[in-house]
C-alpha cells in the first residue's frame, strides 16, 4: 500500500488554484466542489487583503448562516493569533506558502500585527450573514431606506405571532361567498395553503398588485390569461350551454337509441332523456356530461356514442351527437377555466388582505422581518432610489472588498442587493485606479435551498456578469475551479462522479469531467487529494415489503403504527450494522499534519442522513439505536410541544392551575419526575397509580385524584404529595421560570434532582427541549406578563420546528436531514431514505404568474394548459434540486458511504420510484469494480439479492483504545469531589432561617380538611388583601365574589367564609391606617443587614408596609386556624421572619422607628410584636 498522505502533485495543483482564488488584487468567481477547502480560501483571501495593507473595516464577508460566520471568524483569529507568537522561521515558511512567493521586507512583522489590528477594529471584522449586514445598513440609513428608525428585527417567535394575528384579520374579512369558494376549491386547508404561499411571495405579489393599480385590476387579468371572455362565470356558461342544446334533434336521437338500438343504446338514450327533461340547468349540464364523457363527465370522451346498428341506420344522429360532444368538451374546458379564474381571484384577494394585515402588524410593532431587511437594503442601493448616490458616497470609504460565501444559495433579491452594493467597484473611468474587489465562491451542485428563493442559474449568471464587468474596465479577474477534495477517499469521489457524469462505464480513481446526466449546467468532476487512504461505497438491496405486518394489541395506543414494515426492518438493520462496526472497531482515517493513520470508529464518526423527517424511519432508527445501546443524539429539529419531557412539564403546569385535572396529575405521576434513577428503588408504576385512583371514591368531598394523593399515607406517594403541594402553593405567586426550575432543581428523597431523573429515563437529548421550554418561560414573562395559563396555551398551540444545536463534542451518532447536514462531514455516512420520489404527494397548488399575479389549481387533473406548464416547470425544478441534494448527501462521507432503502407502495414486494436516488444510483453503480457482498439486509430477509461494494472492506481494529486514539486518561482531579467552599454566600427566605419541626406553627390536622386547601386558602386571602384595598368599599364584595367564582377547587361554603374574613379586616376601623395613604402591598425585600446570619442574602416579601415620616410599620398576614391568643404562643419561625424584615428595613430607614405586627385573619386581630421578643430570636432559636 502506498503511503497514507496527501498526493504531492495533486495537492500542489490544488494549492495553486487556491492561491489564484486568494489573490487580493483581483476579483474572483470560484466554483468549488465539496471538500475543496473553500472556507480556507476565504480566510486566506481576507489575510492576503490585510497583508496588502487594506484596513479591516473595509472588508465585508457575507456568509449564509451564523454558524458559518462563527467558523470563519474562529479560523481567521486562530491563524492571526498563532502568527503573533510563531517563531520567525516558521512564520516566514507559512507566509511564503500562503502567498506563493518569497517574502518582502517587513511582511513578517506586518503579519504579527494583524491579530491586534483585527481586534482593535471598531465594530470588529465584518463577517456576518447577509441579513445581519442588511440590518446594520438599514440602521445607518433608515430614512433613506424607508425603514422605521429604531426598528426591531422579528425573531421566529415574534414573526409567528405576527403571522397568526394577520391570519385572524384575513379570516375576519372573508365574505360567506369567498369562504364557500375556498372550501369548494381547495378543501379545509385552502386558506392556510394560500397564506403560506402569500407569506413566501409577499413582496413580489405586493409589487404586482401595485403595478396593476390594485388587486381588482390584477384579478381582471385572470380571464384573458385563461383565454376567457372578461368576467366569464361558470354558472352562466353552464346555463348558456344547456339553453343552446338542439332539443328536437337530441330528443329524436334519444328516442331512436331507446327504441331502435341495442340494450347499451337504450341505457345511454335514457341518460340523454333525463338530461333533456331536467329543469335545473346544473343537473341538465352534469347529465349531458355523463352522456358524452367517462367517469360521470369528468373523464375522456366516450369512444362510441352509439352502437354500430344506430350509426349505420341513423348517421345524422351520430353526426349531431359528435357535434354536441365537441361543443360540450370546449364548454367543459371553459367552465373549468372560469372556475379556476373565480377561485384564483378569491385567492388573490386573500393574498392581498394577508399582505396588508401582516404589514400592518409589523408597522404597529415598528418591526421588520428577514425578507424586509433584504428588500429594503436592495431598494436603498438601487439606482432608482434618489438617495442611492448619497448612500454610495457614505459607503465608499467603508467598503472596498466584498466576499460572498455559499453564493449558490443566494436568492435573486439578495443578488440585486449585492449588485447595488458593488456596482461602483466596476463603474466609471476611475474604477481601474481604485483597489476594490468582489470575491464570490459557491457550487451549483450544492444549491438546495430553493424554498428560500435560491436559483442556481442566477449563481452562474452572476459569474458571467462579474467577468464582463471586470473586463469592461480592464480589472484583473480570476475564475478558478476548485476540483480537488481534501475530504473524501478516492473511491467515494469516483462513485460520485459515476453517479453524475454522463457516460462513465465503471468508476476509476481519476479526474472525470464532462456533461452531466442530471440538470447541472456544468458538472465539475473530482480529484482526490488523499493517497493511500482507501475508502468504500456500499449499496444494499432494498428491503421488500412484508407479506403482513405484526398484529397490534387492543391495549396499544390508538396512534401507534404496526411494527414489522420494510421501513422498520431497515431501521433494525442500520442500527445493527452501526452497533457491529463499533464493536468490531472498523477502521476510519484520521489526518494529522498532512499524514493519515487509522483508528477504530466511534459513534460520533457516524451520521445517518434522511431526505425528510416524515414517514416514520427517522424516529424508528433512533429508537433502534437506543435499543442496541448505541449513543444517539436524537432529532436535529423538534416541535417543542411534542417532546416527552416538555409534555411532562406542561402536564405539571395544567395540574398547578387546576388540581381537579386527573389526567394531568396522572401524567405527572407516571413521568420520570417521580421515577428514581436507581432501578431498585420503587417508583409510581401503573399498579400504584391504579391503587391510588381507586381510593377516589372513598373520599367524601370531591373524589379527585389530587384529593386521593393528598390524603394518602402510602409511602410510594410521599415524594409526590410534598412536591406537588409545593407546586400548587407557588403557582399563583412565583415567576414561571422559577416555578419550573425550582421544581426541576428540587433534591428528591433518593438524592438526585428531577433533572437527573429525566435524563436517566429519556437521555441527554431531553436537555435541549427542556432548556428551550425554560427559555420560552422567561420570554413569556418579558412579553406577556408571565401568566401560567397563557404560557401553557402558547406552548401547546405552537407547532413550529426548532433547530437543535448538535454538539460535535458528544460521542453520539447523529440522525438528521440532508439539508441540515450542509457543511458537515463524517467518516461514515449512511443514506437510508432513498426510494421515494420527490414529486410524490401534493405539489404546491398556487403558481406565480407575471400577468395575473397567481393561479390557484389544487387538482392536477383539472389543470388548463397554462397551469399544466407552470406545474411541469415546478416539478422539473423539484427533480433538479433533488439531484443536487443527492450530491450533497454523497459528498458528506470521508471514508465509508452506505446507501440503502426500503420498498413501499403497490405490488407484492413494493416499489422503488423511478425518480428516486436509489434507482439512479443502482443504475449507475455497475461494472466489474463493484463486488457482491453480504449485507445486514440479505442476511435477514429471504430472497434478497446481495449488495455491492466498491473499494476494500474496512479493517477491523477492535474496540477503540484511548491510548491509540490519542485521548489521554482523565486526571484524578477531574473526577474528585470538589472541596466544600465554606465561604459561599447563600440565598434564603426569612421564614427559612428558623425552619424546622421545632419552630413550625401548630395547625389543625390536614385530616380534618380532606380537600387539602389549607395553603390554598391562605394564598387566596393574601391575594384579596393585596388587591381589594385599591377599590372603593362598596365594590369590594362583588370583586371578591368574582375572584373566587373561578376557583373551582374551593367549596362554596369556604368561599363565603373567606370573603367574610377578608372584608371583616378591611372594614375594621382599627385597621384603617394599614390600608391608607403611604401603605403598600407585597413589597419585595432583598439584602443583608447587621444581626442576620453571616454570608446570607435575604429574599422576602412583606404583605403590608406602612411608611410615615417618623416610623415604619411591617404587617404580615397569617391565616392559621385557630390563631394564638398571645405573643408567647406565636411560632418561632414567624418571629424570625418578622425580625429579619425589621433588620432589613432598619438598614433602609436608619432614622425611623420600625415596628412589627401580625394580622390574624381568622380572628381579625392585630398582634403587635414587642422589640424585646424579636431582639434575641435568632440566639433563642439556635439554643
Amino acid at each position: 500500500m502506498s503511503e497514507a498522505r496527501f498526493d504531492p502533485e495533486i495537492k500542489q495543483a490544488a494549492t495553486a488554484a487556491q492561491q489564484r482564488a486568494a489573490r487580493p488584487e483581483a476579483s474572483v468567481f470560484v466554483e468549488a466542489n465539496a471538500g475543496s477547502g473553500k472556507t480556507r480560501v476565504l480566510v486566506d483571501r481576507v489575510i492576503n487583503l490585510l497583508l496588502a495593507g487594506h484596513k479591516p473595516e473595509t472588508i465585508l464577508c457575507v456568509t449564509y448562516t451564523k454558524a458559518a460566520a462563527a467558523e470563519m471568524k474562529e479560523r481567521l483569529f486562530k491563524r492571526l493569533g498563532d502568527w503573533s507568537v510563531t517563531a520567525d522561521a516558521a512564520l516566514a515558511e507559512e507566509l511564503e506558502k500562503l502567498l506563493g512567493r518569497e517574502l518582502k521586507p517587513g511582511e513578517a512583522n506586518t503579519a504579527r500585527k494583524l491579530f491586534a489590528q483585527a481586534l482593535e477594529t471598531p465594530g470588529g471584522l465584518k463577517i456576518q450573514t447577509i441579513h445581519a449586514f442588511c440590518e446594520n445598513l438599514l440602521r445607518r440609513f433608515p430614512l433613506e431606506a424607508g425603514a422605521p428608525p429604531g426598528f426591531e428585527t422579528l425573531d421566529d417567535a415574534a414573526a409567528r405571532r405576527a403571522l397568526q394575528a394577520a391570519r385572524r384579520r384575513v379570516l375576519a374579512s372573508l365574505t360567506p361567498d369567498e369562504v364557500n369558494t375556498l372550501i369548494e376549491t381547495g378543501g379545509p386547508e385552502a386558506i392556510d395553503t394560500i397564506l403560506r404561499w402569500a407569506r413566501a411571495n409577499r413582496h413580489d405579489i405586493a409589487t404586482e398588485i401595485q403595478r396593476a393599480g390594485g388587486v381588482d385590476a390584477l384579478s381582471d387579468q385572470l380571464w384573458p390569461v385563461l383565454d376567457l371572455p372578461a368576467g366569464a362565470d361558470p354558472d352562466a356558461l353552464k346555463a348558456d350551454a344547456v339553453a343552446d342544446l338542439p332539443r328536437a334533434g337530441l330528443e329524436a336521437a334519444a328516442h331512436a337509441m331507446c327504441h331502435e338500438g341495442k340494450p347499451t343504446d337504450a341505457k345511454r338514450g335514457e341518460i340523454l332523456r333525463q338530461a333533456l327533461a331536467a329543469a335545473d340547468p346544473d343537473l341538465a349540464f352534469d347529465t349531458v356530461l355523463a352522456f358524452f364523457f367517462t367517469e360521470k363527465g369528468r373523464g375522456k370522451r366516450v369512444a362510441k356514442l352509439a352502437t354500430k346498428d344506430i350509426a349505420d341506420a341513423l348517421p345524422h344522429v351520430i353526426a349531431l351527437l359528435e357535434s354536441e360532444a365537441e361543443r360540450f368538451e370546449a364548454v367543459r374546458g371553459m367552465i373549468g377555466r372560469a372556475a379556476l379564474a373565480r377561485a384564483s381571484a378569491v385567492a388573490l384577494r386573500v393574498t392581498d388582505s394577508f399582505v396588508r394585515a401582516y404589514d400592518a402588524e409589523l408597522e404597529q410593532a415598528r418591526a421588520l422581518d428577514f425578507d424586509d431587511l433584504v428588500r429594503l437594503a436592495g431598494l436603498l442601493l438601487a439606482p432608482e432610489n434618489p438617495f442611492s448616490g448619497w448612500v454610495g458616497y457614505k459607503l465608499d470609504g467603508m467598503l472596498a472588498h466584498a466576499l460572498i460565501d455559499e453564493a449558490q444559495d443566494t436568492a435573486p433579491r439578495q443578488w440585486d442587493m449585492i449588485r447595488g452594493l458593488t456596482t461602483e467597484f466596476f463603474a466609471g473611468e476611475g474604477a481601474s485606479e481604485l483597489d476594490r474587489t468582489l470575491f464570490v465562491v459557491g457550487d451549483e451542485k450544492q444549491s438546495i435551498y430553493s424554498f428560500q428563493g435560491a436559483e442556481p442559474a442566477r449563481f452562474l449568471a452572476e459569474g458571467d456578469h462579474l467577468a464582463a464587468s471586470a473586463a469592461a474596465v480592464e480589472l484583473p479577474f480570476e475564475r478558478p475551479g476548485l476540483d480537488v477534495s481534501f475530504r473524501s477517499a478516492p473511491e467515494i469521489l469516483a462513485a460520485v462522479d459515476q453517479a453524475f457524469a454522463a457516460k462513465i462505464p465503471a468508476p476509476e480513481v481519476k479526474f472525470l469531467a464532462g456533461a452531466s446526466a442530471l440538470p447541472f449546467a456544468r458538472y465539475q468532476g473530482h480529484r482526490a487529494a488523499r493517497s493511500g487512504t482507501p475508502g468504500c461505497v456500499e449499496i444494499w438491496p432494498a428491503v421488500p415489503k412484508p407479506e403482513k405486518l405484526e398484529e397490534s394489541s387492543i391495549f396499544d395506543p390508538v396512534d401507534q403504527r404496526a411494527r414489522g414494515s420494510s421501513r422498520d426492518v431497515l431501521a433494525q438493520a442500520v442500527a445493527g450494522e452501526i452497533a457491529d462496526m463499533i464493536a468490531r472497531g472498523d477502521a476510519v482515517w484520521e489526518e494529522r499534519g498532512g499524514k493519515f493513520r487509522q483508528r477504530p470508529v466511534r459513534p460520533a464518526d457516524i451520521a445517518i442522513l434522511v431526505w425528510r423527517r416524515t414517514g416514520g424511519f427517522f424516529e424508528e432508527v433512533i429508537r433502534q439505536l437506543k435499543v442496541k445501546g448505541v449513543p444517539v443524539a436524537g432529532a436535529d429539529r423538534m416541535v417543542l410541544r411534542d417532546q416527552t419531557a416538555v409534555k411532562d412539564l406542561l402536564a405539571l403546569g395544567r395540574f398547578a392551575m387546576t388540581s381537579g385535572d386527573d389526567l394531568a396529575l396522572a401524567e405527572v405521576l407516571r413521568s420520570p419526575l417521580f421515577d428514581p434513577v436507581d432501578p431498585d428503588l420503587p417508583g409510581i408504576d401503573e399498579q400504584a397509580l391504579y391503587d391510588l385512583a381507586r381510593t377516589r371514591t372513598d373520599i367524601k368531598r370531591r373524589g379527585t385524584l389530587w384529593n386521593a394523593l393528598y390524603t394518602s399515607e402510602d409511602p410510594r406517594f410521599a415524594d409526590a404529595r410534598i412536591a406537588l403541594t409545593a407546586v400548587r402553593d407557588q403557582a399563583d405567586k412565583t415567576r414561571l421560570y422559577d416555578l419550573f426550575t425550582g421544581f426541576l432543581n428540587d433534591r428528591t428523597p433518593t438524592g438526585e434532582t428531577r433533572w437527573a431523573r429525566i435524563y436517566a429515563r429519556l437521555g441527554e437529548e431531553a436537555r435541549d427541549p427542556l432548556q428551550e421550554f425554560l427559555e420560552r418561560a422567561l420570554q413569556h414573562e418579558r412579553d406577556e406578563g408571565g401568566a401560567l395559563a397563557s404560557f401553557i396555551a402558547r406552548v401547546e398551540g405552537e407547532d413550529t420546528q426548532i433547530k437543535r444545536e448538535m454538539s460535535a463534542d458528544r460521542d453520539e451518532v447523529q440522525v438528521m436531514t440532508v439539508h441540515a447536514s450542509k457543511g458537515l462531514e463524517r467518516p461514515v455516512i449512511i443514506l437510508p431514505d432513498t426510494t421515494r420520489s420527490p414529486v410524490t404527494g401534493k405539489t404546491d397548488p398556487v403558481f406565480a404568474h407575471p400577468e395575473c399575479g397567481l393561479l390557484w389549481s389544487p387538482r392536477k387533473a383539472e389543470d388548463p394548459d397554462v397551469v399544466a406548464r407552470l406545474r411541469e416547470t415546478a416539478t422539473n425544478k423539484q427533480l433538479a434540486e433533488h439531484g443536487r441534494l443527492l450530491y450533497v448527501a454523497l459528498t458528506r462521507a470521508r471514508d465509508r458511504l452506505i446507501v440503502c432503502g426500503w420498498r413501499q407502495g403497490h405490488g407484492d414486494l413494493g416499489q422503488i420510484s423511478e425518480d428516486s436516488w436509489y434507482q439512479q444510483l443502482s443504475d449507475a453503480w455497475t461494472g466489474e469494480a463493484w463486488a457482491e457482498i453480504d449485507t445486514p439486509v440479505n442476511l435477514v430477509v429471504d430472497g434478497c439479492a446481495p449488495g455491492l461494494r466498491f473499494g476494500p472492506a474496512p479493517t477491523a481494529l477492535g474496540t477503540a483504545d484511548l491510548a491509540r486514539t490519542g485521548v489521554s486518561d482523565i486526571p484524578t482531579w477531574a473526577i474528585a469531589p470538589a472541596a466544600a467552599e465554606g465561604g459561599m454566600i447563600r440565598s434564603a427566605a426569612p421564614s427559612s432561617l428558623l425552619a424546622d419541626d421545632e419552630h413550625e406553627p401548630a395547625v389543625r390536622s390536614p385530616l380534618a380538611d380532606p380537600g387539602g386547601h389549607r395553603f390554598r386558602r391562605g394564598d387566596v386571602i393574601h391575594k384579596l388583601l393585596q388587591t381589594l384595598p385599591d377599590l372603593p368599599p362598596d365594590r369590594r364584595q362583588a370583586a371578591a365574589q368574582r375572584f373566587l367564582s373561578v376557583r373551582a377547587d374551593i367549596a362554596e361554603a369556604d368561599r363565603a367564609q373567606i370573603i367574610t374574613e377578608t372584608l371583616g379586616i378591611l372594614d375594621h376601623p382599627d385597621f384603617a391606617p394599614l390600608f391608607g395613604p403611604g401603605s403598600r402591598a407585597e413589597v419585595a425585600l432583598v439584602g443583608h443587614a447587621p444581626g442576620l446570619p453571616d454570608r446570607t442574602i435575604i429574599r422576602g416579601q412583606v404583605d403590608r408596609l406602612v411608611v410615615t415620616d417618623n416610623e415604619v410599620l411591617i404587617i404580615d398576614y397569617k391565616t392559621n386556624r385557630p390563631p394564638p391568643s398571645e405573643v408567647a404562643a406565636v411560632a418561632k419561625v414567624y418571629l424570625g421572619q418578622m425580625a429579619t424584615y425589621r433588620a432589613l428595613l432598619r438598614a433602609v430607614h436608619p432614622g425611623k422607628s420600625v415596628r412589627c405586627a401580625l394580622l390574624w385573619t381568622d380572628a381579625a386581630r392585630l398582634m403587635p410584636l414587642p422589640d424585646a421578643v424579636l431582639d434575641d430570636i435568632f440566639d433563642a432559636g439556635a439554643a
